[in-house]
């Protein structure tokens, strides 16, 4: 499974610490803002992918979330779209989605997760062919 990841970070931070977040989260499967932290969880069950967007958060923290998936596989295309609400504590990590898939497909993956006047969004492309790694 190949996985091409983009972390955007969105926050009423100033510039030179949005910075040196991206800089530290280069190549990890996450993005966050001090506050939030996002990312994607995928596996295998019953002959599926399965993948769910997960939220961490340093403190108490209420909010909202949008999670896409786009793509398909050799049985069809899904394009999925859920929405709500989350509650949050520190050290207590929140699934925000949980979609079960073809596992022979490539799907585009998106995660907004929004509280306090911060957002953060996660992206990867999940499944598809193995190919040469981008590191």
């Amino acid at each position: 499974m190949s996985k091409q990841v983009t972390h955007t970070v969105l926050s009423v931070m100033p510039l030179i610490a949005v910075l040196s977040v991206n800089a530290a989260l280069a190549g990890e499967a996450a993005s966050t803002d001090g506050l939030l932290a996002c990312e994607f969880r995928t596996g295998a069950a019953n002959g599926m992918t399965t993948i769910e967007g997960v939220v961490h958060a340093t403190d108490a923290v209420e909010g909202s979330y949008r999670l896409f998936v786009d793509g398909g596989g050799a049985t069809g295309s899904a394009r999925i779209n859920q929405a709500g609400a989350f509650y949050a504590t520190p050290n207590a990590p929140v699934t925000l989605g949980h979609v079960m898939l073809d596992s022979g497909g490539t799907y585009d993956a998106r995660l907004e997760v929004s509280s306090a006047g911060s957002t953060v969004i996660c992206e990867e492309l999940i499944g598809g062919p193995i190919g040469p790694s981008k590191l």
